[in-house]
């Protein structure tokens, strides 16, 4: 009895013993310290892949900006912008920082990539006016420092989960000898063991899919699983280090026409959907032809397609009609068959020097593509290029050409068919570069809106046609166009009450003109804006009328003084019968909404007999004026005895 006695307190206290030795070996961390410790180390892997990924959508919205130039790209890449500077405080501070100081390339990095951002914010600060060459040169200048610091996060990261699985084995061999000491709680303590193995397989097997694929997302678009910007720059270096004699790249560029209605109508589920089906579509399409291809999506609905190929191996006209027609069958996608058409820009290169420009150029073929209108293929020529620099230049150089007043408004008049006396005249604004010489309004007028500086042009003709307007015989209005933009984003009203108020202008001398266009991207609030411009005496301008879509509909939602015919209907009346009778119809609808008739584009003596003919009371164009500086006119005006006609004032 006293020998089971002092057994059973042997057995007591190897059991104390072996329950101290296993607490002191798989309970002496604290689990919650060890869960914060590996928190802190994925939040640091997660931090450098999203301030990776941040900055090349930062870098990307940066480029469709510059090669866009519309208002949407440049709050795009300011929030980007923020977003990644908001990134880069945090990498400077907590666990991130104590990550990079264990590594003299990755401070050297980050405090090159500091001086980077210092560099980089003038012109962030005034992006409108930046140079790209230079804001791109900060740019590839700060990808390899992120590369560096994310990758030595990552890195670290990898060696602190070593480190853990080195911890985990040792821990268990420790167990497994107090189990070989003690074999009267073998069996407890070997489900010990199996329950640390199983804690060991499991993390090892986290630890390897996570490196999997954190790999894979660095180089691959999270939504598409496309390569992305990264993986398509490798592939691109490669090309330009390796492309043989006799081998070519084919680069396309292209995005989806009308994408962004697509998300309205749909919503973001619907449009990430389409994203997935088209990329499957082109990734079967590249994969589908001879040579080392790759498809990439590089933005939102943007596309890029690389063809490496040995020569004569694909037909390169042949090969972007197929691409092209890949868009005339509907995408099935998992909210139903969707068909969407796309605007395509395809450059060539065919020597290692040419591989450095080949995207570019095709971007720049993209951009020609989608201003010719929807569903258009474009090949690259140089002349595009020419004319991006020309709009480039433009772009830059328009906000100092407002400030410096070197847009002037001409006017051109507005005549009585029948008597030949002037009633009107319309502000027109031109633009003489001191380089370029003349630019026309067709182009620099959209190169306006698409910068916003369209507000400011607007705001300076209102003023400036209002003032002039008054060098004029009291019984003379004058028209004055206004953009969407400038309705959408300027208080209108409250900026031509302003302007009558300061220049003394009456009301009813005052014409304001929009687009058939204008009017139906937003018909309620346009309607409501123009009304109350009405009220104040203002006279409302149905502009071109005849183009685009010439909705009957649209002229009841709203009360117009007038109604604009537009030039090529001038033009079709000398030829056509049927265009006379359509001339006919307008008129006497704009008869019946008690709103005047004004032809525009008049320029033989022909036309005039025509429109006279039909009735038709007011008219304008280069057989009457070309448009003229104000003072031209007041002094062409003032020493006048008989009414206008294609001598007086051309």
């Amino acid at each position: 009895m006293q020998r089971n006695h002092i057994w059973h307190w042997t057995v007591l206290c190897s059991f104390l013993i072996a329950l101290f030795v296993f607490w002191t070996f798989f309970y002496a961390s604290d689990p919650l310290e060890q869960e914060q410790v590996r928190s802190l180390e994925y939040d640091t892997v997660w931090s450098a892949t999203n301030g990776r990924n941040e900055f090349y959508k930062y870098t990307t919205s940066i480029s469709r900006y510059l090669q866009s130039g519309k208002p949407t790209d440049l709050e795009d890449a300011l929030l980007k912008y923020e977003i990644f500077l908001g990134r880069m405080d945090m990498w400077k501070s907590g666990s991130f920082k104590a990550v990079l100081a264990k590594s003299p390339k990755s401070r050297e990095a980050l405090e090159a990539l500091s001086l980077d951002l210092e560099n980089l914010t003038p012109y962030m600060r005034s992006i409108a006016t930046a140079q790209a060459g230079a804001l791109h040169t900060i740019l590839d200048s700060m990808a390899p420092r992120i590369e560096t610091i994310a990758g030595t996060s990552y890195q670290s990261s990898i060696r602190r989960f070593s480190e853990e699985r080195q911890a985990f084995q040792d821990r268990l061999m420790t167990e497994k000898r107090i189990v070989l000491g003690l074999l009267i709680l073998a069996a407890g303590l070997l489900a010990v063991v199996m329950r640390q193995n199983r804690v060991l397989t499991s993390a090892n097997d986290t630890i390897a899919g996570d490196a999997k694929r954190l790999t894979f997302m660095a180089k691959h678009d999270a939504l598409t699983e496309l390569p992305n910007r990264t993986l398509l720059s490798e592939y691109m270096i490669k090309a330009r280090t390796h492309l043989a004699p006799g081998e070519h790249l084919l680069a396309v560029a292209l995005d989806l026409d009308g994408f962004k209605a697509i998300n309205d109508t749909l919503g973001h589920i619907g449009g990430d959907a389409l994203l997935v089906a088209l990329s499957r579509r082109l990734k079967d399409f590249v994969t589908g032809l001879p040579g080392r291809n790759l498809a990439a999506r590089v933005g939102g609905d943007e596309f890029i397609l690389v063809f490496r190929y040995s020569k004569h191996a694909i037909d390169v006209e042949t090969t972007i009609r197929a691409l092209a027609s890949e868009f005339k069958t509907p995408l099935e996608t998992t909210i139903g068959s969707v068909l969407v058409g796309a605007s395509i820009g395809y450059a060539l290169a065919g020597s290692r020097q040419a591989t450095g420009y080949v995207i570019l150029n095709a971007d720049i073929a993209l951009m020609e593509a989608k201003g010719a209108g929807r569903g258009t293929a474009m090949h690259f020529c140089e002349p595009m290029r020419t004319r991006l620099e020309r709009r480039l230049q433009i772009e830059r150089q328009l906000p100092n050409a407002l400030r410096n007043a070197m847009i002037q408004p001409h006017y051109q008049l507005q005549v009585n068919i029948a008597t030949g006396e002037p009633v009107g005249m319309e502000a027109l604004a031109r633009w003489t570069h001191s380089d370029i010489g003349p630019i026309s309004p067709a182009e620099f007028i959209p190169i306006a809106e698409a910068s916003g500086d369209v507000i400011e042009l607007g705001r300076f003709m209102l003023r400036s046609a209002c003032r002039d307007i008054q060098l004029m015989p009291g019984h003379i209005h004058v028209s004055v166009n206004l953009s969407m933009i400038q309705l959408m984003n300027d208080d209108i009203v409250e900026l031509v009450c302003s302007t009558l108020r300061e220049t003394g202008l009456p009301a009813n001398r005052l014409k304001l003109e929009i687009t058939e266009s204008v009017f139906m991207q937003n018909t309620d609030f346009v309607s409501g804006v123009l009304t109350r411009l009405q009220n104040l005496g203002v006279s409302i301008s149905l502009d071109d009328f005849g183009t685009g879509y010439s909705a009957l509909s649209y002229l009841n939602k709203f009360k117009w003084n007038e109604l604009k015919i537009d030039r090529s209907f001038v033009t079709a009346c000398d030829a056509s019968p049927k265009a006379l009778n359509v001339v006919k119809v307008i008129k006497s609808l704009a008869s019946k909404m008690n709103a005047t008739l004004l032809i525009e584009g008049m320029e033989t003596r022909k036309q005039v007999e025509t429109f006279k003919n039909l009735g038709c009371l007011y008219a304008q164009g280069y057989f009457y004026s070309k448009p003229k500086p104000i003072f031209e006119i007041q002094r062409f005006l003032s020493g006048a005895e008989t009414p206008l006609n294609v001598v007086a004032l051309n």
